[in-house]
């Protein structure tokens, strides 16, 4: 029996979206149009995360058009839709290649899935031109699926006339785990080469840049119980040298270490080493490498401003508030004595949640 054709609109090829999309491969004969191709580093390391598609996946990258500000607005759209005829659209957010496949949906004879980023208090203030966006693309779409069951909620509330599903940024654990058979000898080499011996690691990986709150990390962790630890920060970003000149005001120059960007099993090895991983962020829509560190069994400590929190339980973690300095050191010192408690022997997977009964709602509109 054929598959459904399905087309995907999407910036470009992020690594915590590459599971999700091999699951609907499942489901559809599927192609993947990117409108934003060197976004956020997938230039460097294209080809890599394009060797992990599922094999009949298709692939398309839209370049000609023009730009407002950070946004593309791609030509080529409607030549797509014309020559695949796709029985399902997903177009991600409120953007400009939204607006068109909303426009034309009525025309071209498809179903209309939006995917949104958007956590709670982004949905709800959304406002001005956003807001007449939103509702526009809304109108005309059949279905929108968002991150959490908090955002779900809100949406059924205010736009009562859409089917409204669940499925977060989140990975096949079997994907991931499959690379800890390479663990041993990066673990060892890491060690030699950082002077990580005798030591508790805490782990932050991601950008470096001020909404990610790493100078609030710094601040607190100065005047934590940090007597045995290192603070490993992971990525890179246009804050760096003043996180560097921090930890040197600060005292603690020794006791942090800035790596450089990691990706893949050279990444997921500073998981496994970690005692627990921390995300500080001011604000994060998401947060998709909560759910990283909780598949290799790393107890996460995490801002209550992320819109991962459905992941955190009492069980593998804690909230709490990176702009509040007494509660982030407490937090921390509770952590750094305590996040043995979280984990099992064999450092087994901690996510709360399966990906299996997410990425499930995707097989829905294939009907």
């Amino acid at each position: 029996m054929l598959k459904p054709k399905a087309l995907i609109f999407f910036q470009y090829l992020p690594p915590w979206r590459i599971d999700v999309f091999n699951e609907m491969a499942k489901f559809y004969d599927l192609t993947i149009a990117f409108t934003d191709a060197d976004l956020d580093g997938f230039k460097y390391n294209r080809e890599e995360l394009l060797s992990k598609l599922d094999r009949n996946i298709k692939t398309i990258f839209l370049y000609k058009g023009l730009r407002i500000g950070k946004r593309p607005i791609r030509t080529g759209v409607f030549k797509i839709i014309k020559v695949l005829k796709p029985k399902v659209i997903f177009s991600h957010e409120y953007s400009a290649t939204s607006i068109m496949v909303a426009r034309f949906k009525n025309k071209y004879n498809y179903q209309l899935v939006i995917t949104t980023s958007d956590n709670l208090s982004i949905a709800k203030s959304v406002s001005g031109l956003k807001s007449y966006f939103r509702n526009y693309v809304l109108l005309r779409s059949n279905s929108v699926v968002v991150y959490s069951n908090r955002v779900k909620k809100w949406y059924k509330e205010n736009f009562p006339y859409l089917n409204v599903e669940v499925c977060p940024n989140i990975q096949n654990p079997q994907s991931l785990l499959k690379y800890r058979r390479e663990f041993p000898k990066l673990i060892k080499r890491y060690k030699e080469q950082f002077n990580l011996f005798n030591k508790k690691l805490i782990l932050y990986s991601g950008r470096l840049e001020h909404i990610k709150g790493l100078d609030l990390l710094l601040s607190s962790f100065s005047k934590s119980q940090n007597s045995d630890c290192i603070l490993v920060l992971v990525g890179e970003g246009s804050k760096k040298d003043d996180l560097v000149a921090q930890t040197i005001s600060l005292g603690i120059k020794d006791k942090v270490i800035f790596p450089g960007f990691y990706s893949g099993v050279k990444l997921y090895t500073w998981y496994e080493m970690a005692q627990f991983y921390v995300l500080p962020s001011r604000f994060e829509p998401f947060g998709a490498v909560i759910n990283e560190a909780l598949i290799f069994g790393t107890p996460v400590m995490a801002s209550k401003y992320i819109g991962a929190i459905d992941f955190v339980t009492d069980q593998n973690g804690k909230l709490f508030d990176p702009l509040s300095e007494m509660e982030f050191v407490n937090v921390l010192d509770y952590f750094i004595e305590n996040s043995g408690n979280f984990r099992s022997d064999n450092n087994s997977n901690l996510m709360p949640v399966s990906f299996q009964d997410y990425v499930e709602v995707f097989k829905k509109f294939a009907k």
